[in-house]
């Protein structure tokens, strides 16, 4: 990645080291220009690779504009694949400019807040919106800048935090001062600093406290000759001292020696001294236009958040400084907010934005042949889980030369309970109306499959759209996309399943879920080398990367916030719905609790049998817990205090979870599994027992007292679950894409062999 920024600033340098060190994150910085003439930061030699462009801009209303024409060359010579700007002066648009020109991906970053930008020209929100249109993902400083980007249509799943920060640690161990100075203002002498509203709060305060007070001012700039002039009018109350511009490591000090700091900016995206303060414990006073004002200093928390009224500014000094309770229990608060703005958590932001952006898609970019390919994926609602998938396909089958158009609709009324629905920003919605309590659909994507090579469906009788194919060009080829038959179907050779074999014959390829999938698509008479096996999965990494940093404490402390005592955990992780069969795992758990009396039973979920859960919950008082719907570090916490996963029911992707986590599934018979149920391995990575009660509960209890067994398991599950990944899915998907575009109607095994090495090796 490259990052391109104005000028090197103190309290970056420290996050881009930090973002160097990730291994995944080939970091180079260029910078605008070494230093603008305002400035006067003294700054550590640079930890990570940069470069400096040859230093070109104009100053503009108290701005430098960086014209840099170099950045283009720069960036030829680098080829990053990820691009970061952190604003819009010409260099950077030149450097959006080129991410659309060669291919790589955006990501926009910064300082700014909805309250900053409020006064853009109509020109300058168009180009934003365009070059956010193109942009893969988003770094914001603050609420503000999360609150811009909101104002923009830009959706909170592609933003990501990079906190503004000072060295907290310099600050938290440094030598404890005598509090000299009743005021510090720290910063630039100009006049959106407002320097002459400090000065003169500590007059107003002088004068209602009838004693002399004193201030310091720490900084430079243009108007310092003029505040020094004034300082000398009111010395009589005011002790005023000017330390100059100070160096980096003697800021601790000038803090410490303050009681209150006084930061009455004009306009401030942030304002870094705002933590510096904090960190060093002494309260702040800030203006509400300040980005860190509510945020970082919280009104009457650890400091006063006000307009520029001089007397609600006096009043508040006054009372602090006549209240030691008050100003003891500020200054703790400071230092308590202040923790989490560290450069640890600023680089995390910018890694996370840069991996997504990795893994986002990349745009069809303008300079690129229309006579291009082009898929179409029809999707009758979009899932959470599928936008990874899809995003990664975007990518891989944008550098094949495919263009990927995803086509989503609207779920049923009870799949909106799910609150799983997700939202695929490049994609095409087409709505879908439904008939028959939704038993028909019709989602008219025409338009779209009319332009494309490939039109991928979803394997169902009930989508009308289906039934289109007569009417395209005899050149577009048609795929399903399914588990190969209704793995629950209880009428297997019902008219509807019948019929179902007879429709997945007459296509030109087949994705399919998974191996069972395809066995049951090449029983219907379709070409098994027409077949791509998918191996359905989820996005785990995180998952992965959750689990392992999880210590045993605080797996023990989500016990204790649930309340759930000791014992071994038999974890549920599943919709609450009747194909679960949670009646058959209650009375399962009370025999297991029978044999193993610390047993407990942990179930997370939500859905229409809610209420079966809650009644078992009360009924076996306390053994039994319901969670609710867990996510994210949530759910990776119950998974990591977990011995076993219990699911006598269906089985669907949560045997992902089960893999990843290392937590084998135990599981039934039953004959209405998913696809998926085909990477559970019975005595390799999980148990599957004869469909009844007992054979269940036995094999529970066996594996809840037999250690060497369970930890067999455990080792199965980890050696499985990198089988069943995203990414794998992903290329799976894309290299049968290109199988199915570039497949004669009649192939000889020898050019079908070498067709398919071509297209592994595009993708």
């Amino acid at each position: 990645m490259v990052m391109v920024t104005n000028i090197p600033a103190p309290y970056r340098l420290p996050v881009y080291a930090l973002l160097a060190q990730e291994s995944d994150i080939d970091l180079h910085v260029i910078y605008c220009s070494g230093r603008e003439p305002d400035r006067e930061w003294d700054l550590e030699q640079a930890q990570f690779a940069h470069t400096y462009l040859n230093q070109s801009f104009v100053r503009f209303r108290g701005r430098f504009i960086h014209v840099n024409h170099d950045v283009w060359s720069v960036l030829l010579s680098l080829k990053p694949d990820i691009v970061v700007t952190t604003g819009f002066n010409p260099t950077h648009l030149m450097a959006y400019a080129w991410t659309r020109v060669h291919g790589a991906r955006h990501v926009a970053m910064t300082d700014g807040t909805f309250e900053s930008e409020l006064k853009l020209t109509t020109l300058h929100r168009r180009i934003r919106r365009h070059v956010y249109k193109h942009t893969a993902a988003f770094i914001g400083a603050s609420d503000g800048a999360m609150r811009l980007y909101g104002s923009y249509g830009i959706d909170a799943g592609n933003t990501f935090r990079s906190h503004l920060c000072a060295d907290n640690a310099r600050f938290f161990n440094a030598e404890p001062q005598e509090k000299r100075y009743d005021f510090i203002f720290c910063g630039r002498f100009e006049a959106i600093k407002n320097p002459f509203f400090a000065l003169n709060v500590a007059r107003d305060v002088a004068r209602k406290l009838g004693r002399r007070v004193s201030i310091v001012f720490v900084g430079s700039g243009g108007l310092e000759n003029d505040i020094r002039a004034y300082a000398k009018t009111v010395e009589a109350e005011v002790e005023t001292a000017f330390s100059g511009f100070a160096k980096q490591e003697a800021l601790p000090a000038w803090y410490g020696a303050s009681r209150i700091f006084l930061f009455p900016t004009q306009w401030d995206p942030w304002g870094v001294v705002a933590n510096e303060a904090c960190a060093a414990g002494v309260p702040v006073f800030v203006s509400d236009v300040a980005g860190s004002a509510g945020e970082l200093v919280r009104d009457g928390e650890n400091g006063f958040v006000m307009q520029l009224d001089f007397e609600r500014w006096v009043d508040a000094a006054i009372k602090l400084l006549t209240d030691d309770a008050l100003y003891a229990a500020m200054s703790a608060r400071g230092r308590e907010l202040v923790g989490e703005y560290n450069y640890d958590n600023a680089a995390l932001g910018i890694a996370q934005a840069v991996r997504h952006a990795d893994r986002a898609f990349l745009p069809w970019s303008t300079y690129k042949s229309k006579a291009h390919p082009k898929v179409a994926i029809i999707q009758r609602r979009m899932t959470q889980y599928r936008l990874p998938l899809f995003n990664l396909m975007r990518e891989k089958l944008d550098a094949a030369g495919v263009e990927l158009i995803v086509v989503s609709g609207d779920p049923l009324p009870s799949e909106k309970l799910k609150a799983d629905t997700g939202e695929l920003p490049w994609g095409t919605h087409v709505p879908c109306r439904y008939w028959l309590k939704g038993k028909l659909c019709w989602q008219n994507a025409m338009p779209v499959a009319l332009n494309a090579n490939l039109v991928v469906v979803t394997q169902e009788n009930k989508l009308l759209f289906n039934y289109v194919r007569p009417l395209l060009k005899k050149d577009r080829k048609w795929a399903f996309w399914g588990h190969g038959r209704n793995f629950q179907s209880t009428s297997p050779n019902s008219v509807s399943e019948r019929f179902k074999r007879w429709l997945s014959r007459h296509v030109d390829w087949w994705f399919a879920y998974t191996e069972l999938s395809r066995d049951a698509v090449v029983e219907s008479g379709f070409p098994r080398e027409r077949i791509t096996v998918l191996n359905n999965a989820i996005d785990t990494a995180e998952l992965a990367q959750q689990i392992e940093s999880i210590n045993p404490a605080e797996a023990e402390q989500i016990r204790r916030d649930f309340g759930i005592g000791p014992g071994p955990i038999g974890l549920s992780l599943a919709s609450l719905h009747a194909d679960k069969r949670l009646d058959f795992l209650i009375d399962a758990a009370h025999r297991i609790r029978a044999q193993v009396p610390d047993f407990q039973l942990v179930i997370v979920g939500d859905g229409p049998q809610r209420d079966l859960v809650r009644k078992a919950v009360k009924k076996a008082g306390g053994w039994i817990h319901w969670l609710g719907t867990q996510t994210g570090r949530d759910k990776a916490r119950v998974l990591s205090m977990s011995r076993l996963m219990l699911n006598p029911g269906m089985v669907g992707l949560s045997v992902v979870d089960s893999l990843v986590a290392g937590v084998p599934m135990v599981t039934t018979a039953y004959p209405h599994h998913s696809p998926e149920i085909a990477y559970l391995h019975s005595g390799q990575n999980g148990l599957m027992t004869d469909d009844d009660v007992e054979s269940f509960v036995a094999g529970v209890v066996r594996l809840l007292k037999a250690s060497n067994e369970l930890e067999r398991l455990q080792a199965g599950c980890r050696e499985s679950a990198p089988a069943y990944t995203i990414e794998k899915m992903a290329a799976h998907f894309c290299n049968g894409i290109l199988d199915c575009l570039s497949a004669e109607e009649k192939e000889t095994p020898r050019s079908r062999t070498s067709r398919k090495t071509a297209a592994s090796e595009r993708v």
